[in-house]
């Protein structure tokens, strides 16, 4: 009887010890759910459903500007697209794109065609409280196909008379990066512009058809002031187009006339792609 009234003990206390445990692992889960539940919330605070970009500047915005003046031969475009799709297939996470297209009306943009934060990196591994499946679905839907969108769009001509690449390149640089602060490039910001463009610029405060002033004769123009953009620590790349009809125009001069500009107005570097 004694035997028997040991092993009853035995039992019920090592019942006790597994509850006790299983109670204990609920709890641990409990609060690493918690946890993550918080980070989760703590990292969707601020974010705003349309862009998917925090309130404040994001620390990388790459900005995106086609002047569409003259059209593109179909090789061109497939070339542009094909250098486009390379730099911008691994776009970091939660960097912002602002994708411009150049009006006819010189220093005036309408609205980006498209201005969000990428939600997810291609090949990164996401954040332990994060859904991958959930974040690659979300950049899917509501940043690759939109700018997909935007894309085309931006590559459809819209001939013109003027071509104020200038007066553009400065709207467009204080929309994207007006927010960002003095410091750029070097501090854990990166700020980068691609221009698709002739470069042939052709407007009231300067031609490139004619003969055009060094960068320091063309600050004593009238009007030049207007043309001045905000590229503190902005890394330029110029996707230069070649016009088979300007081959006299756009020459090494021409080019080499455009990084000094960009490198007077403190840009952190300046690389020309010919297409």
């Amino acid at each position: 009887m004694s035997l028997k009234r040991r092993r009853s003990r035995s039992s019920v206390n090592g019942g006790l010890v597994l509850a006790w445990a299983g109670a204990l692992i609920a709890l641990v889960l409990l609060v690493v759910a918690g946890l993550g539940l918080a980070k989760l919330r703590s990292e969707r605070a601020g974010i705003d459903p349309q862009t998917l970009c925090p309130s404040k500047t994001p620390d990388q915005v790459m900005a995106l500007l086609f002047d569409s003046s003259d059209p593109l031969t179909p090789l061109q475009q497939i070339k542009v697209r094909q250098l486009l799709d390379g730099l911008l297939i691994n776009i970091p996470k939660g960097a912002r794109l602002d994708v411009y297209m150049a009006t006819a009306e010189a220093g005036q943009l309408a609205k980006p065609l498209f201005s969000r934060c990428n939600p997810a990196a291609q090949n990164s591994a996401t954040g332990w409280s994060e859904n991958p499946q959930r974040l690659l679905a979300l950049r899917k839907r509501e940043f690759l196909q939109p700018l997909e969108k935007a894309l085309e769009a931006a590559l459809q001509a819209q001939p013109r008379k003027t071509s104020p690449i200038l007066e553009t390149i400065a709207a467009a640089s204080v929309q994207s990066f007006g927010g960002a602060g003095s410091s750029g490039f070097g501090t854990g910001k990166q700020y980068k512009m691609i221009i698709v463009s002739d470069f042939l610029q052709n407007s009231r405060v300067l031609t490139h058809y004619k003969s055009y002033p060094d960068v320091e004769g063309f600050s004593n123009r009238e009007g030049w002031i207007q043309t001045l953009p905000k590229l503190k620590g902005v890394s330029i790349l110029m996707v230069y187009i070649s016009r088979a009809n300007s081959m006299n125009l756009q020459n090494k001069e021409h080019a080499s006339w455009w990084c000094d500009y960009f490198a007077k107005r403190g840009t952190a570097f300046c690389e020309i792609e010919k297409i």
